[in-house]
């Protein structure tokens, strides 16, 4: 028998207070394409973020799709905007925050959403919610896991919806079945995309980045610290 858990619940709470906070952009055009996360990109660059007493998480940012957001968060790394920075939150089994609070405008940057870069779990996004116009200075890594993605398709199916349909009238976002098959594989928030500006993706370090989250959500305002984040 399906048993309703309560902190699928809550999660779900949580992401529609963020959704209608937030003012996002149009849903992509390319559905269906490989996702150049797991692909690679022709001008690739390379970050690694340093989480004190954790280990480090490795980053490909795709300067290829997100070039001038790639260069402004590669320059606050550069000019240690984040050495030490305690993080600013961490949403449990969903989304890690980090950066200055209120955003560096120094560091803000276009924001191509050509639609090539999906919100997986490991997906490093900037921060704001214009149009055109996001902040490197602050961003977010996705980590919502893919068996609590499956629970939550299972609740919401349970209550008579679709999966899809959820995702395209709660969050005007629509994806094909095979696009959200890959979320159910790698894990991720397929309702963020074409929403979220993603300008990176994880390949090293996952383990990690779920210990961090769970000593977070463990020891609910514990300080976790970034070390240093390093770019080639």
């Amino acid at each position: 028998m399906f048993r309703v858990n309560g902190k699928l619940i809550r999660m779900i709470c949580l992401l529609m207070i963020l959704c209608m906070a937030a003012a996002f952009t149009g849903c992509s055009d390319n559905k269906g394409d490989t996702p150049v996360q797991f692909t690679g990109g022709k001008q690739c660059r390379l970050a690694r973020i340093n989480f004190k007493d954790y280990g480090s998480v490795s980053f490909r940012l795709y300067k290829d799709e997100e070039p001038e957001l790639v260069e402004k968060f590669i320059e606050a790394c550069k000019n240690g905007v984040f050495d030490g920075m305690t993080l600013q939150n961490v949403i449990e089994d969903y989304v890690l925050i980090a950066g200055c609070n209120p955003a560096d405008p120094a560091y803000n940057a276009k924001y191509e959403h050509k639609g090539k870069l999906y919100p997986y779990k490991g997906a490093l996004c900037a921060s704001g919610s214009g149009a055109d116009t996001r902040n490197a200075s602050a961003f977010q890594i996705i980590g919502l896991p893919s068996d609590e993605l499956k629970n939550m398709e299972e609740l919401i199916e349970h209550e008579g919806y679709t999966f899809s349909d959820y995702i395209k009238f709660g969050y005007e976002t629509e994806l094909t079945r095979e696009e959200l098959d890959l979320f159910m594989e790698y894990g991720g928030a397929p309702w963020l995309t074409g929403h979220a500006a993603v300008f990176g993706q994880a390949y090293e370090g996952l383990d990690i980045l779920e210990k961090v989250m769970a000593s977070y959500s463990e020891d609910e305002g514990a300080d976790i610290i970034i070390e240093s984040i390093e770019t080639d």
